[in-house]
């Protein structure tokens, strides 16, 4: 794979880099072997960076899409898509952030991205995974899991933020219209207006719906605030210890939206080898063409939420030990293999 990145704009901040140019960053320009190259175990042979878009097999728009638009630098993706088109390749960027916006259509860039509504996204929106450092091999110090064993009654954690806190459900309610006021201001005909979707209060009423059966025994750390609020590195780091020791002592996990249409916590399950329960609101997983998720996952459709307890138990006991412990084991392979940059990269044109 022959890859172009585009040097129009100098480099002020990583931040808004997409994910796959960084393994070719450095401080002096792009170059073969940037600051990620080898800590992604990518291989030269696979990923070849050319400083010729003539001889190149695909276009890596550096910045995010949100970048070029925000600073008045749309009529670069006009140039790199015109580029694209007369060479018969494919650019690839990546669109960032909580709400689902929409970014005008070209015909040889595709838009990455974790947000937005899978009905409302045509073909040239592909969904992305999060990116996580690998707290299994940190805590355990290998790439092995800790697989558990098959029982009658499957365990359910989630540790998060859920409450009826009535100040929450009006903050991100708030939050949401702010948003779509900014919208209609930039633009008074926008039919593109953002969800109302209080996530800390729907996740509370889902988690205590499974609560009150006996049919699954449930594991739930209910948090008032994002990451339990934390501040200070020592609160950081306890609360993130209690997020994944509850992922890593269940079956099954909770996954359900926050403020944007995705779920990290669906890949932070994946990547501890446990199953997660994903409350699917019309969200858009990633290279659903290599990937049967139905075979990862287990997908509920928001208006089943309230019958988890009945659909997991189903679920559960047509598995056995065999199963059960196969799906551990996928999962955490998903995430160390088809979840990673160097697999993207090398997939990006399949």
């Amino acid at each position: 794979m022959k890859i172009f990145i585009p040097s129009d704009l100098s480099i002020v901040s990583k931040k808004n880099l997409f994910l796959l140019v960084r393994p070719f960053f450095s401080k002096s320009g792009w170059t073969q072997f940037g600051d990620k190259f080898r800590d992604w175990s990518l291989i030269e042979e696979e990923s070849k960076l050319v400083s010729n878009v003539n001889i190149a097999d695909v276009l890596l728009i550096p910045f995010e899409i949100n970048y070029y638009f925000d600073n008045n630098l749309s009529y670069l993706l006009k140039k790199y898509n015109n580029n694209c088109k007369n060479l018969g390749i494919q650019a690839f960027g990546y669109i960032s952030g909580d709400f689902a916006l929409e970014f005008p259509y070209y015909s040889n860039i595709t838009y990455f991205r974790m947000g937005g509504f899978k009905s409302k996204l045509n073909k040239n929106n592909k969904g992305f995974p999060a990116a996580l450092s690998d707290y299994n091999k940190r805590k355990f110090g290998t790439e092995k899991i800790k697989i558990r064993s098959w029982s009658n009654i499957p365990t359910v954690g989630f540790c998060g933020h859920a409450t009826p806190s009535a100040s929450t459900y009006f903050f991100q309610t708030i939050k949401i219209f702010a948003e779509n006021v900014k919208r209609f201001i930039n633009d008074p005909f926008c039919k593109n207006y953002e969800k109302y979707f209080q996530s800390a209060y729907h996740r509370y009423q889902i988690l205590k719906n499974i609560e009150k059966t006996d049919k699954i025994f449930s594991n739930f750390i209910f948090r008032e605030k994002y990451r339990d609020g934390a501040k200070t590195k020592k609160h950081r780091e306890v609360s993130t210890y209690e997020y994944y020791d509850n992922i890593i002592n269940v079956d099954y996990v909770v996954c359900l939206r926050g403020t944007g249409n995705f779920s990290i916590r669906l890949y932070e399950t994946l990547m501890m080898g446990r199953i997660p329960i994903f409350i699917d609101t019309d969200c858009i997983l990633p290279f659903y063409e290599h990937i049967n998720w139905e075979k990862h996952i287990l997908i509920v459709s928001w208006s089943d939420r309230f019958q988890i307890p009945d659909i997991l138990k189903e679920f559960h006991d047509g598995l056995g030990e065999q199963d059960f412990k196969k799906i551990q084991i996928e999962n955490r392979k998903l995430w160390l293999q088809k979840l990673q940059p160097r697999w993207i990269l090398n997939n990006l044109t399949n």
